[in-house]
């Protein structure tokens, strides 16, 4: 595989978890309607992740029904680090 292809997987890899990541963290602090910043970002965050978490979320439902703890972005995680190897080998 070209380089190019190559640092492009992990360019693209590397952005999805600082997104992700940016998600968790935003999802901790309370976000008000006098942030127009913050709120704009979150909306990003969600928008940008929501389309690989839903379905986790629907795996991991009969198993965290009274969690406070939602662990889909942590097994978004462990996919995502997974497919990465797979594609960069």
């Amino acid at each position: 595989m070209p380089v190019f292809a190559l640092r492009l997987i992990d360019f693209v890899f590397t952005a999805f978890y600082i997104i992700l990541l940016g998600r968790v963290l935003l999802s901790w602090v309370p976000v008000s309607s006098r942030s127009p910043t913050l709120v704009e970002l979150r909306s990003f965050c969600y928008r940008i992740t929501d389309p690989l978490l839903q379905p986790i979320r629907r795996l991991l439902a009969p198993y965290q029904k009274n969690s406070p703890m939602d662990f889909s972005p942590l097994v978004l995680f462990v996919l995502l680090s997974i497919v990465e190897r797979i594609l960069l080998r």
